[in-house]
C-alpha cells in the first residue's frame, strides 16, 4: 500500500478516488498526479509506487506508466529510486531547480529583456524591504563579507559580476521568501547571463558604492528606504541596458 493510499484510508475516505480512475495515456496520468498534488491530496514524500504499482492503481500499461513518470521526473514533481526496493516519491520542493526551468520558459518565450527588468526592479525592490525587517546577524555578516570580496575583485570583471550577483541572492535570502527567491532565481538566470560579464573598474567602484549604501539601509531596519533605494538601483540598471542596446554594445553591458 502507497503512503497517499494509507493516508486516505486512515481518513476512511476512498484512496484518491479521482486519481484512481483509468486513463488512456501517460499525459492523462500526468495530469492527475499533477492535479492530485496542486489539490493538496499528494504531498512532498509521498511515495506513489512502483511502476507495477502505478500501471494497476490507474489500470494502465507499464509502459504508459514509465512514460508518466519520466515526464513527471522531468517536471521535478517526483524522484525515482530503480531496485528492487525501488519507486517513485513525491519530491520536496527545489527554489533552485524551478528558478532555472522557469528561466528556461522565459527565453523559449523571449520575453524582452526590458520586460524582465521591469519585474526583477519590482520584486528585488520587495526583497530588499524584507530584508530591512527580517534580517538576521547571520545575514548581515554574508552581506558584508561579500562586500569584502567584490572589493578585491574590482579588476577581475568576471570574478566581480558574481559575487555582484551573490550578493543580491543574499538580499533575497535575507527576505526569507521562497516564493521570492524562486522568481529571482529565474529571472537572474535571464538577467546576467551572458551579458553582465564586463563591467569596468570605475562602473564596478560605483556598483560597490550602491551595495554598501544599500546594506546601511537595511542594517538601519528602514524597509521604506530599502525598498526605494533598490527599485532605484535597478532602474538605473534598466535605462542602462536600454541605452546599450540602443548602440549595438551589448560588450559594455553592466552589472547591477
Amino acid at each position: 500500500m502507497t503512503q497517499v493510499q494509507a493516508r486516505k484510508r486512515q481518513n476512511h475516505n476512498p484512496p484518491i478516488a479521482h486519481l484512481r480512475q483509468s486513463v488512456t495515456n501517460a499525459d492523462a496520468l500526468v495530469a492527475q498526479i499533477r492535479d492530485g498534488i496542486l489539490d493538496g491530496e499528494i504531498r512532498p514524500g509521498d511515495f506513489l509506487g512502483s511502476e507495477r504499482d502505478i500501471s494497476e492503481n490507474f489500470n494502465v500499461s507499464r509502459n504508459t506508466a514509465r512514460e508518466a513518470l519520466r515526464s513527471l521526473a522531468a517536471l521535478g514533481a517526483v524522484e525515482i529510486k530503480v531496485g528492487v526496493k525501488g519507486g517513485a516519491t513525491i519530491a520536496q520542493g527545489d527554489v533552485v531547480a524551478i528558478g532555472e526551468a522557469l528561466a528556461i520558459q522565459h527565453c523559449l518565450a523571449e520575453v524582452p529583456e526590458d520586460e524582465v527588468l521591469e519585474i526583477q526592479s519590482v520584486l528585488e525592490g520587495l526583497a530588499a524591504e524584507r530584508a530591512a525587517e527580517h534580517a538576521t546577524p547571520q545575514d548581515i555578516e554574508r552581506l558584508e563579507e561579500l562586500l569584502e570580496e567584490a572589493k578585491r575583485l574590482v579588476d577581475d570583471p568576471g570574478a566581480f559580476t558574481n559575487s555582484s550577483r551573490e550578493f543580491h541572492s543574499a538580499i533575497a535570502d535575507a527576505a526569507h521568501s521562497q516564493a521570492l527567491s524562486m522568481q529571482l532565481h529565474s529571472l537572474r538566470y535571464v538577467i546576467w547571463p551572458p551579458h553582465n560579464t564586463m563591467p569596468y573598474p570605475k562602473v564596478a567602484g560605483n556598483v560597490l558604492k550602491s551595495h554598501r549604501a544599500l546594506l546601511d539601509i537595511i542594517k538601519e531596519q528602514n524597509a521604506a528606504g530599502a525598498h526605494e533605494f533598490m527599485r532605484d538601483h535597478i532602474e538605473h540598471i534598466r535605462n542602462t541596458h536600454r541605452k546599450i542596446r540602443e548602440n549595438g554594445r551589448l560588450e559594455n553591458a553592466i552589472c547591477c
